[in-house]
Parts: structure tokens; C-alpha cells; sequence
């Protein structure tokens, strides 16, 4: 499949940005992160923080296409975000995008005091290939989040599951066949794609992994591996919530302007992050 991917990108954010509806946060600033891009938003100081991975399946967004979302999120939340502006497959393929991840939550725990921020309490989150990430991060080290929120996830790299077939066999935008392309890009070999940081559904144990909650749509090609990664984790003995979308097709979660089944959803991560907060080890 040829594709021009630097157009795509280009339209890609000139759309993303068109829709967004933007609004202020109190402190926002682009800084980085020994060499990796990142945008802190921080809605008040001494507050923790929620390290941000975008989706885009590893080749298309970026912070800006993220950013009215972002900005959303820190204020329903009350929680500072780092969204990360990663290096993107092809140019660089795994384990490249995932290393900067690690890098940018190592100069977290180190910096972020100096930016205003709590870091005592620092929490993963992503969408789609950003959700793959911040699992694969957990299971290269199971102690680096104290919580994680997977929103729907990809975690096999050889899922063959009904939603691949149902949902992704072209009622949707989001078909089956972008899916491997996007998985092919991001790991090209299946060495790669076999990788328990790449595909974290097939790690031989997920014990320790930080409490968890995942997000799925209902008419998305990956909500069965998400669901299924969800079961997996339960069955490790991680505290884990499974919650689904009804009605929602991918890409819904970064559009609360649009779909009040996003607004739920981050209702749903601001509680559960007030809680964790509120918890005696918070």
C-alpha cells in the first residue's frame, strides 16, 4: 500500500484542528524532555500527573492534534498532563517510539518537580496505538505508572478476533486493513510484532502490572483484544475496570465536543483518578 505519508500527516492535523474546540488552560508550555518533545499542561500547582500518548497508529498525529483535548482532559481531571510528541514510525519504528515515552517519563520523575508538579503520583494514558504504548511501557517496567488508562488499546499484533471481522469490515472508517498496515509500520518484522512491549496481550505474565482501566468502543476493530487484554489483567490480579462505549466507533474519546459518550468517558478517568488520589498510598 503506497501512501503519501507526509500528506497525510499535513491533513491529518489541519483537520484535527479545524474541528477542535480549544480551550485555556492555566499554565501551558512546550518544553523537552532530554530530547523528546513534550507539552505540559498544568491546570494549578503541585498537582499530579497524567504522562500523555497519543494515537495515530504510531505514523499520524501529534501534539497538536491532541492539544484541545489535552486541554480538555487537565481541566476535567485536575491533574497536570505531559503529552508526548514521539518519534513516529516509518522513519522509526519500534522500539524508537516507546523508548522516547520512557525517556520522557524518566525526565518526569527527575523535572517535574521544578515545573510545579506532584510526582509522587504519576498515571499513563493513551488512545489507540498511545494506549499500546503505555501498556507496552508498563510491561517493560511494571512499576514505572502507578495507574494506567488504556483507551482502546491494540495489543495483538495477531488478533483474530470477531470485532476485527464485524466492526472493521468496512461499515466503518476504520478497517481491518489500515490496522496491519499501521502494525506493519510500527513493527515491521513479526519478531517485532511478537514482542511483549509491542503486543502485551501475549506476555507470559502481567503480574504487578499498575491497576487499570480500559476504554472500548463498541463498533471498533480493536475492542476485543482491548476487552480481552482487560480479562487478561484481571485474571494477573491487577485491579482492572473494563468500560464500553455503546454506539461509538474509534476516534470517539478525543471528541467530548461532539459525542457525550466521550464526556462520560473522562467523567469516568476523573473519578477514578480522584480516587486514586484520595487512596492512603495516593
Amino acid at each position: 500500500m503506497d501512501r503519501d505519508i507526509a500528506a497525510e500527516r499535513a491533513a491529518d492535523r489541519a483537520d484535527a484542528l479545524a474541528e477542535a474546540v480549544r480551550i485555556d488552560v492555566a499554565h501551558v508550555a512546550d518544553l523537552e524532555a532530554d530530547g523528546v518533545p513534550v507539552r505540559l499542561y498544568r491546570p494549578e500547582e503541585d498537582v499530579p500527573v497524567l504522562l500523555y500518548v497519543h494515537g495515530g497508529g504510531w505514523v499520524f498525529h501529534d501534539i497538536e492534534t491532541h492539544d484541545a483535548f489535552c486541554r480538555y482532559l487537565a481541566n476535567a481531571t485536575g491533574w497536570a498532563l505531559l503529552s508526548v510528541d514521539y518519534r513516529r514510525a516509518p522513519e522509526a519504528p519500534y522500539p524508537a517510539p516507546l523508548d522516547d515515552v520512557a525517556t520522557a517519563l524518566a525526565w518526569l520523575r527527575a523535572h517535574g518537580g521544578e515545573h510545579g508538579l506532584d510526582t509522587t503520583l504519576i498515571a499513563g494514558i493513551g488512545d489507540s496505538s498511545g494506549a499500546n504504548m503505555v501498556a507496552g511501557l508498563s510491561v517493560r517496567e511494571a512499576a514505572a505508572l502507578a495507574y494506567q488508562v488504556l483507551v482502546y488499546p491494540p495489543t495483538d499484533a495477531f488478533a483474530d478476533t470477531a470485532s476485527r471481522r464485524t466492526e472493521g469490515g468496512g461499515a466503518y472508517e476504520f478497517v481491518t486493513a489500515d490496522m496491519d498496515w499501521y502494525w506493519d509500520q510500527y513493527a515491521p518484522t513479526d519478531e517485532a510484532k511478537r514482542h511483549p512491549e509491542v503486543s502485551p496481550l501475549v506476555a507470559a505474565d502481567l503480574t504487578g502490572q499498575p491497576p487499570s482501566l480500559v476504554i472500548t468502543a463498541e463498533h471498533d476493530l480493536l475492542r476485543d483484544e482491548g476487552e480481552a487484554y482487560a480479562q487478561r489483567l484481571v485474571d494477573a490480579g491487577v485491579p482492572t475496570v473494563a468500560w464500553r462505549a455503546l454506539g461509538m466507533t474509534h476516534g470517539f474519546w478525543r471528541r467530548p465536543w461532539e459525542f457525550a459518550e466521550s464526556r462520560s468517558a473522562v467523567r469516568l478517568v476523573a473519578s477514578t483518578l480522584r480516587d486514586l488520589a484520595a487512596a492512603p498510598d495516593g
